[in-house]
Formats: structure tokens, C-alpha cells, sequence
């Protein structure tokens, strides 16, 4: 285990209880200031296969585009997405499975290049996707183009990308103003995608209420119906479809090892295992973008203390890992019971470990709307 050689200068910034209201590409670049330039441990980015490079360049090119540039209606996903593949997770307990629904495979054994990808879709923008979008121009605006009119300047930007087989989860950034101020949030998107590059799903972890939407689309949202018991277990169909699907991974060694770790000793930690010592005494922080908060072991603990008091039956369990270099990323759902009624709320972690195979970061994205203990959660953390 590498010794903690922080300055205090540097523990006041890098390291200290809790940090509130930073701007979110300290996250990031937290992977790399005290890492590379302190520790002198530097990311393991971990070997890609030919699938994967080719999906992280259709993510980084034809998908980010699509959000850009092809915005009237969404015309660009209309060739992209193979139907309503849009999975809503931090609202799933409000609406279930939502529209989505499970689209057909493409059946021919073939596997289009990222190049091929955006030839095709070029084509299919000259031939109807332009027209469609001049034809909905002349009708008074809808939906997401009148989300976007209402809000002119909200752009979006990818913090971290990891692929794994015909997967990617990938953690983007979107900024917009706001009666003149500048806003900023965190989220999550994590794409399957089919031999022919089109997108077999597209589960997003955001936050509605901070969300560049115009204010209708807030009220909306605002009167969205609250948590309904019935709709637990939405989840668990979203996960489902997703492993069915997944394709074999080769995973390194080191892939290998840090996957057992999360999904047995820091498992084990989530669910009160104090003596599952695998998170760093020294180094541990969990980030929370969403909230835009971070905090270190000891408060951790306290955050522990106040999940397990508001849910004492509460339970965490895993429902997919990726592993990619010194990283793991991992879906789960804490589910428990509240006055007698079942509940669910997921999240999802971005895991880094040293080479002792000790967790330095967990990067967790979740909504405090629907978590066991959330208004003592938020005083502990000045939220």
C-alpha cells in the first residue's frame, strides 16, 4: 500500500472531509493531479479490442453528433437508435419500464466499421433525415426541439468513456445558463450496441430536476407522480434484456482480480462488512456528481451509519460490472423496506484500485429523491 506523502496544503485540496459545489471536471481530474504527479500511479486505461475502439469511435463521432447537430425532433436518432431503446433509470420507481421497449437484432453476420457507420447514416441524414427535420420546422415546435429553443446554449461534452464488448458506459457533462446563470450537471449513458453499430439500448442515469428543460418541461416533472410500489422490480427488466445481450468479454488478469473484489469484498463493505477492508484508509473518496460533492473515508462511514439506521433491512446488490485497466464500473440496486412499503432506488459506481487492489475512488451516481435516509444524508453533507 503506497504512504500517503500529502503536503497539508494538499490534503486541504485534494483530500479533505467533504467538498461541495466544485466544478464537476475536479472529478475528473482527480484521476489524474494527485495520482500521477503525487502518487506517481497512473491510470491503467486497459487494452480495447477492434469492437471496442470501433464503438468508442461511434460514440465519440456519429452518437455525439446525433445529440449536436441533429436536434429537430431527434431526427438523428430516429436512423441511430432502433426504436425506443431509452431506458430512464433514476425514474424507473415513478414509471416503470417507461416507452421503452425491446427492439429486434440485426441477423446478419456482419460487423459495420465505425466508418461504414457514419457513411450510412450521412446517406440516410441526406436522403430523409433532412427532410424530416425541414418538415417539422414548419410545424410549431415540440418535444425535444422545443426543449432546445428554450434553452439554446445546453451543451453536452463526455468526462470518461469506457468500452466493454459491444458495450460503453460512458459519464458526459452538460452545461446550459439559466436566467443568466451558468448551470452544469453530471450524468450517465451506458449503450449496447448491434453489429451494425445502431444502438440496442441507451440507459441514462440523469437528473430531471436539474436538467437543461424549459420550464413547462420542469413543471412536469415536478408533478410527476411520486413513488409507486408496484413498479418495483422495473429494474431487474432493464438488466435482463441488457445480459442477454452483452456479449463475452476476455478480461485481463488484472481486470479479473478487481472484478472479484467489487463484487465480493466491497460488496460485502456496502452492505455493513466492516471487516472487508478494502477501501484505502488514506486515499478513499466518494464522489457524488449529481450532487456535485465528494467526501473521504471517515465521512463515509458516517453516510454508512445513516443508510443503515433509516433502512435496516436494507441491501445492495450488483446487477452488471464492467471492468476495464484499474477500473471497474458497477450497476446495482439498494433495495429496502419503508413503513411497510417495498422499495428500490439504483446507481451506479465508477471503481478505481490501486495495485494493491485497494479502492481509491467510487464515483457514484444516484438520486438523494429516492434514498434511504437522504435528509440526514443531505445535513451530513451540507447539500
Amino acid at each position: 500500500m503506497s504512504k500517503l506523502t500529502l503536503t497539508d496544503q494538499e490534503e486541504a485540496a485534494f483530500n479533505p472531509e467533504v467538498t461541495r459545489n466544485r466544478a464537476l471536471d475536479y472529478f475528473f481530474a482527480f484521476d489524474n493531479v494527485p495520482l500521477q504527479f503525487i502518487y506517481r500511479d497512473r491510470v491503467v486505461p486497459g487494452e480495447l479490442t477492434d469492437l471496442e475502439k470501433r464503438n468508442k469511435a461511434i460514440t465519440e463521432t456519429v452518437w455525439l453528433e446525433a445529440y449536436h447537430q441533429y436536434l429537430v425532433c431527434n431526427v438523428g436518432y430516429l436512423y441511430l437508435y432502433r426504436g425506443p431503446v431509452l431506458q430512464m433509470v433514476f425514474q424507473a420507481h415513478q414509471f416503470g419500464a417507461g416507452t421503452f421497449a425491446p427492439p429486434a437484432e440485426e441477423t446478419r453476420q456482419f460487423e459495420a466499421s465505425a466508418e461504414a457507420v457514419q457513411a450510412n447514416f450521412d446517406a440516410w441524414m441526406a436522403e430523409k433525415g433532412w427532410k424530416m427535420a425541414d418538415a417539422q420546422r414548419e410545424k410549431p415546435p415540440a418535444a425535444s426541439w422545443k426543449s432546445l429553443l428554450g434553452v439554446p446554449d445546453r451543451t453536452v461534452r463526455i468526462a470518461s468513456l469506457m468500452p466493454v464488448g459491444n458495450q460503453v458506459v460512458l459519464e458526459l457533462i452538460s452545461t446550459w445558463t439559466e436566467h443568466g446563470v451558468l448551470n452544469e450537471t453530471g450524468w450517465v449513458v451506458v449503450l449496447l450496441y448491434d453489429v451494425d453499430g445502431t444502438v440496442l439500448q441507451d440507459r441514462s442515469y440523469i437528473d430531471l430536476a436539474n436538467w437543461p428543460s424549459t420550464r413547462a418541461r420542469k413543471q412536469q416533472i415536478v408533478k410527476a407522480p411520486k413513488d409507486r410500489p408496484h413498479l418495483t422490480g422495473a429494474m431487474d427488466t432493464f438488466y435482463d434484456y441488457h445480459r442477454a445481450r452483452r456479449t463475452d468479454v476476455a478480461y485481463s488478469e488484472l481486470e479479473k482480480r478487481n472484478l472479484s473484489i467489487i463484487e465480493g469484498a466491497w460488496l460485502d463493505t456496502q452492505n455493513g462488512d466492516r471487516d472487508a477492508r478494502v477501501l484505502h484508509p488514506e486515499r478513499f473518496r466518494r464522489q457524488l456528481p449529481i450532487q456535485k460533492c465528494s467526501y473521504n473515508l471517515k465521512t463515509a462511514g458516517e453516510v454508512t451509519a445513516i443508510i443503515k439506521e433509516a433502512a435496516p433491512d436494507g441491501k445492495m446488490r450488483l446487477a452488471l460490472t464492467y471492468a476495464k485497466g484499474d477500473q471497474v464500473v458497477a450497476e446495482g440496486i439498494i433495495a429496502w423496506n419503508e413503513d411497510g412499503v417495498d422499495k428500490e432506488s439504483p446507481f451506479i459506481s465508477f471503481l478505481m484500485l490501486d495495485k494493491d487492489g485497494l479502492v481509491i475512488r467510487d464515483r457514484r451516481y444516484l438520486t438523494m429523491d429516492n434514498w434511504p435516509g437522504a435528509t440526514k444524508l443531505k445535513a451530513l453533507l451540507g447539500l
